[in-house]
């Protein structure tokens, strides 16, 4: 019984060190049972922000994204007693690793790489010219 205890031990310490680095994510999660799919679906909301490294002030603003599993998502802004909403579809890039987002009834889409995907945390990561924005949201 010791022995197999520890042949158990060995192998999943073996497999622990295999798998850290397989995560498609710069952050990871490097080992998960969840699909991308199950961790990304649900309701977020927007806890922190960067622009080329610089923290950005978030009070007064409520930025909540709640995305499906058939493709669709919804986001509320609110600020300063003003909200905005906008609607439409997203998927994953081929290799999973960029969140494609299209409004409903626009042309074009917003393309972000994914940072970290995981249960309760998701990070996000676009580039518009010479500003690179980091944006961290928290599962609710």
């Amino acid at each position: 019984m010791k022995k197999l205890f520890f042949i158990g031990l060995a192998t999943l310490a073996v497999s622990s060190a295999t798998l850290t680095s397989c995560s498609k994510y710069e952050e990871g999660p490097s080992l998960t049972l969840s699909s991308k799919t199950a961790r990304l679906t649900g309701s977020w909301e927007l806890t922190a922000q960067t622009t080329n490294g610089v923290a950005e002030n978030l009070t007064g603003l409520t930025n909540t994204m709640t995305i499906l599993k058939d493709g669709t998502y919804t986001i509320t802004v609110a600020y300063l007693g003003f909200t905005y909403s906008n609607a439409g579809t997203w998927k994953f890039s081929d290799d999973k690793t960029q969140l494609i987002m299209t409004v409903n009834n626009m042309t074009g889409s917003n393309t972000q790489t994914i940072v970290r995907l995981a249960g309760k945390e998701l990070k996000l990561k676009s580039v518009d010219g010479t500003e690179l924005t980091i944006s961290t949201y928290t599962a609710i």
